[in-house]
């Protein structure tokens, strides 16, 4: 059974797979570790350091090769409900948890 992570933050809340939410959080610079938090002050540069990454700016793939109908859901769209989380928190001064 896939593992959850709650982002909570006072401009909303997400929840995302645990497979999903470590590899961008790390992509962000950040550790990747569960409990924590970021500060306002910090997203902006995070979400920098993510967009940065090669792996966000890819353009999705046409996969025929989809075994057993998984579908493959490209990161750089799995991380958009996230980076719109944490650019609403940083708008707002808001600290953005995640457990």
């Amino acid at each position: 059974m896939p593992t959850i992570i709650q982002f909570e933050s006072r401009t909303g809340n997400l929840i995302m797979f645990k497979e999903h939410a470590i590899p961008l959080l790390k992509l962000m610079g950040l550790t990747g570790a569960v409990p924590s938090a970021i500060l306002p002050n910090e997203i902006l540069d995070a979400l920098r350091c993510a967009r940065a990454h090669p792996s966000l700016s890819q353009s999705p793939m046409n996969s025929e090769n989809n075994q057993n109908n998984k579908i493959n859901i490209p990161l750089n769209t799995r991380a958009k409900p996230l980076f719109d989380l944490l650019e609403r928190a940083q708008a707002r001064n808001c600290e953005v948890m995640w457990r």
